[in-house]
């Protein structure tokens, strides 16, 4: 029996580009089925300098279900590991938390004016975050 440790949003968080690979992305696929602690949601919530009431803003979960809850089902868990992933990137992208926690409370003209944090309530505007971020990182701009 494998007794292999489980990936949290925070490994995925920290570990940045890395998570493109397939491995690590059936790991994801395995985690998000075992479903997300409260625990590793609490550390990931710290590291990215986000309370858990922000964070029930973006996550079909409330601030209720997401401080009692010891495992959290796959449609949440699925969210907080596309959090990490946004996060990640972003992180990598601005050099740091402070400038990309900053850039994603602003309007942007490039997401149709929209707050980007905002577009994180759905997988689509996860996706339009993301695909934002790979332009700036690549050094296009909208």
């Amino acid at each position: 029996m494998s007794t292999t440790k489980q990936t949290t949003p925070l490994e995925v968080y920290k570990t940045g580009k890395s998570i493109r690979s397939p491995g690590k992305r059936y790991a994801l696929i395995k985690a998000t089925r075992q479903g997300v602690k409260r625990a590793d949601l609490v550390d990931f919530a710290k590291a990215i300098k986000h309370s858990l009431s922000q964070i029930a803003e973006i996550i079909p979960a409330s601030y209720s279900t997401l401080s009692k809850k010891d495992i959290f089902d796959k449609e949440i868990s699925e969210r907080i590991f596309e959090l990490a992933e946004v996060f990640s990137l972003g992180h990598n992208v601005f050099g740091n938390d402070e400038k990309f926690n900053r850039w994603m409370h602003k309007k942007n003209l490039a997401l149709g004016g929209m707050i980007p944090f905002s577009l994180l309530d759905t997988s689509r505007g996860v996706q339009m975050v993301l695909n934002e971020l790979q332009r700036i990182d690549y050094g296009i701009f909208a």
